[in-house]
């Protein structure tokens, strides 16, 4: 069975364009290596719906005037939805624990995000506030405060501390008190603080939740956290019969990791690669999908989530498009090379921690994957390329032009990409972790080296283009080559010789 967090650890790279076999067992997903050459399909070129999902809480750099450019660039692409991921985002006066981590937030600062959502809509965007029931981001720092409401791990110990960025301990929501700060600080946050905002995010965790002590199992975590839910969910349609709420499957699949309990066709269910059950899928009133290739993976995996959101019948893609500019204080996901390091969007260190970074040609790639496929599934391969080329170029792109940013995007966005910086062959820090821990082989490192040989003809061919946007890609190359120091290459052939 998948897992969450193993999907996040390796970025989705072994589920890109995930394929789900329905015969797979409830809540089991089947992956299967990435997409092989383009075959002709048979299905109409039926758009598919867009929405977007990003940790805003992991994004403490980044002012007002950058995030309404953001909203113009999710407006170009035609995105509908938003997921603004608020936990441990937003100044709660009745619970600053689950901000102090985060203080130097610019919203937690200043409290921009109304101003942001009005401006949203003035774009046809909706804004969906994301947290976690009992855990993660913002909630999960009120268990050090109170650590008596810490969960129970099913061996009986207490929850150990993790999480990403907000590190700390999941709740044990049998308990009265974690029920009421539940409660109040996901009210405060919709009622008080953005009730502008046009729904919500709760997105079910299955990593370290309460299931030892009265919680008895995964069931019945899942069927006290339904409580929550179906509370919350009755108070914001009270306020706004109209708001989308989105849930995971949890509540309604059964199975090792699962309750059964109704749905309520109000909800949208998002599901994902350690979630999805394609059964299930086809009951509700409005599906949605969520993966990680958008910022992991090559278009062409981009293309075949697109097709298969299609083919299956969800309403939507909701890709994460998610960067990070905190500031690493553990290792996550083991990265022990990240700790103290301030974390670039999109592991380019040359774009500003208060710039929009979906500008940026290579990150644009996907970007234009996405619009493009969502519009029209069965686009070739030639037209593709020729609309990435007017995209990154305009009307003086060339073939040549187009697979030396292609070979960028490969370069940067490699299998081995993490979710929080480049690839092993553009970043030799995330090489040298991998090599400690005993994640490289011989074969990885001979196609690093095979790319660092070719980078030299396409830097010089970037240089000496007439196209300015072309020239700006030497920024790139700047950087790997920067980054490719003497005691890197030395590394990189000591390895090789053995």
């Amino acid at each position: 069975m998948v897992s969450r967090r193993d999907v996040l650890r390796i970025g989705g790279a072994a589920l890109a364009g995930t394929l789900i076999d329905s015969a797979v067992p409830a809540g089991q997903a089947l992956a299967v290596p990435p997409p092989g050459p383009e075959i002709p399909m048979t299905p109409s070129p039926l758009p598919v719906g867009r929405g977007c999902y990003l940790t805003f809480c992991r994004i403490p750099t980044a002012g007002l005037d950058t995030w309404k450019s953001i909203m113009d660039s999710f407006a170009e692409d035609g995105v509908e939805r938003v997921v603004l991921w608020m936990g441990g985002a937003f100044r709660s006066r009745k619970y600053p624990i689950t901000w102090r981590y985060n203080r130097s937030h610019r919203n937690v600062r200043e409290n921009f995000v109304g101003e942001l959502i009005d401006y949203a809509h003035t774009k046809d965007i909706r804004i969906l506030l994301g947290f976690t029931p009992y855990t993660y981001d913002g909630t999960n720092q009120y268990a050090l405060e109170r650590p008596d409401l810490k969960a129970q791990q099913s061996n009986g110990r207490l929850a150990r501390m993790q999480g990403i960025h907000s590190w700390g301990y999941n709740l044990d929501p049998t308990k009265a008190d974690a029920k009421r700060f539940m409660l109040e600080y996901a009210r405060e946050m919709y009622f008080d603080f953005y009730p502008n905002a046009d729904g919500l995010l709760i997105e079910s965790s299955d990593i370290d939740i309460c299931t030892g002590g009265d919680c008895g199992g995964p069931r019945h975590y899942y069927e006290i956290e339904f409580e929550f839910v179906r509370r919350l969910s009755d108070e914001v349609w009270a306020h706004d019969p109209d708001a989308d709420i989105l849930v995971h499957p949890n509540y309604f699949v059964g199975g090792p990791n699962g309750a059964e309990l109704p749905y309520d066709p109000r909800w949208t269910v998002i599901f994902s690669p350690w979630t999805v059950n394609l059964e299930f899928a086809k009951k509700v009133s409005r599906a949605y999908y969520f993966d990680l290739d958008v910022i992991s993976q090559p278009p062409g995996n981009v293309r075949a989530s697109v097709r298969w959101v299609r083919d299956h019948g969800f309403a939507s893609y909701f890709p994460s498009q998610e960067f990070f500019t905190f500031v690493a204080e553990h290792a996550e996901f083991g990265e022990t090379n990240l700790v103290g390091q301030q974390l670039r969007p999109f592991g380019f260190d040359f774009i500003g921690l208060d710039e929009n970074p979906y500008r940026d040609p290579v990150v644009a790639v996907n970007r234009v994957a996405l619009r493009e496929y969502a519009r029209n599934p069965e686009l070739s391969d030639a037209d593709f390329r020729e609309r990435l080329g007017q995209a990154a170029f305009g009307d003086d792109a060339t073939d040549q032009d187009v697979a030396d940013l292609l070979f960028l995007h490969d370069f940067c966005y490699g299998r081995d990409k993490s979710l929080f910086s480049l690839a092993v062959q553009a970043d030799p820090r995330a090489m040298r972790d991998r090599l400690e821990r005993g994640l490289l082989g011989l074969g990885d490192l001979r196609a690093i080296q095979t790319r660092l040989d070719a980078l030299p003809a396409v830097a010089e061919r970037l240089r000496r283009s007439r196209n300015p946007a072309v020239r700006c890609l030497t920024q790139h190359t700047r950087l790997i080559q920067h980054n490719w120091d003497s005691d890197a290459r030395d590394l990189l052939a000591a390895h090789l010789r053995h």
